[in-house]
């Protein structure tokens, strides 16, 4: 009697959502994505404890997310599997590598700026929207991990902060600002050491983000190039910069009171951001995403030991040296 060798083998659907599930479950951490960098979470604590400050956050959402959606959807175009095909894949394997729900992804037209970023709440499905000129100036791979990037912003809940820091640092559209009862009076009573404990978790959530733009990149080298382009303009020149050679420049100030200008910036130093990928390429965490890039011969640090490096020159009041 011939025997099928597949006839012990689960093949039902509501098996692989189980499986897909618990190989989801292993990468959480008490709620929180097993490479979060662990800055990131301390801070939001910090603005959480806060006395109202969540409730404030809620608020904002309520009325910001859906206004920016809709003129999102009035003013760019949305991709989909007739338009941007490419992009929309890109959306597709990174959602589906971190676990998330598929964004909605818009380009927004606009030749003048690289940028790219996400909204997202509660009550309502998530957009990223790219603009025209990142589409040009990126290749698809470092697209992909720009992509990524947003989805880590899902991934990590940062859309209830992302909003409500938006208004806090005056980032927000002026519109959005006068849709919210009583905003204008609340930010009266933003004192400064609350403006720069949110962009102190600006940057944090970044390093966070470039990690998740690793995790679902075509290959780890896409994340520092692209970071460099984004921190100068994607010029084509850039394609053969020396990331370690540009790393030490950053040591010259590190020692000096000039360092202080970081503090009202939303993201990290160019450089910094850099070292921090670099740190997370020697993380064993990310090779339990992408065991495929494992190498017999890898020294591999522990997360907790990658986010003490990252937050020893992450911070602004540190003095350490990028590179010793």
């Amino acid at each position: 009697m011939q025997i099928n060798p597949t006839d012990d083998v689960d093949i039902s659907f509501k098996n692989y959502v189980n499986t897909r599930q618990k190989s989801f479950a292993t990468h959480m951490i008490n709620g929180v994505p097993d490479y979060s960098f662990s800055l990131d979470f301390k801070l939001r604590q910090k603005i959480n404890a806060a006395p109202g400050m969540f409730q404030f956050f809620k608020a904002v959402n309520k009325y910001l997310v859906p206004y920016m959606k809709q003129q999102y959807n009035l003013s760019c175009i949305a991709v989909g599997p007739n338009q941007y095909s490419d992009i929309y894949e890109m959306g597709q394997e990174c959602a589906r590598k971190l676990g998330i729900g598929v964004p909605q992804i818009f380009v927004q037209p606009d030749i003048a700026v690289l940028n790219a970023f996400t909204y997202a709440s509660d009550d309502s499905a998530p957009i990223i929207v790219v603009t025209s000129e990142l589409i040009e100036r990126l290749t698809p791979g470092e697209l992909k991990t720009v992509i990524g990037h947003e989805c880590g912003h899902i991934h990590n809940n940062h859309g209830i902060y992302n909003a409500a820091g938006s208004v806090i640092l005056n980032t927000a559209t002026v519109g959005a600002i006068a849709l919210i009862p009583g905003l204008q009076q609340v930010l009266k009573f933003v004192t400064t050491g609350v403006r720069w404990m949110f962009y102190s978790w600006i940057r944090a959530a970044e390093v966070t983000c470039d990690r998740a733009g690793a995790i679902c990149s075509n290959c780890i080298e896409d994340v520092s190039r692209t970071d460099a382009k984004l921190g100068f303009g994607g010029a084509k020149s850039l394609e053969h910069i020396n990331i370690e050679e540009y790393i030490k420049q950053i040591d010259q100030m590190m020692a000096t009171p000039v360092r202080f200008l970081e503090m009202e910036r939303t993201h990290p130093l160019t450089a910094k951001r850099i070292l921090a990928n670099k740190v997370f390429e020697s993380c064993d965490v990310l090779y339990t995403w992408r065991p495929e890039w494992k190498m017999p011969d890898m020294n591999l640090i522990s997360k907790e030991e990658a986010d003490k490096r990252c937050e020893s020159f992450i911070s602004v009041l540190s003095k350490k040296k990028t590179i010793d």
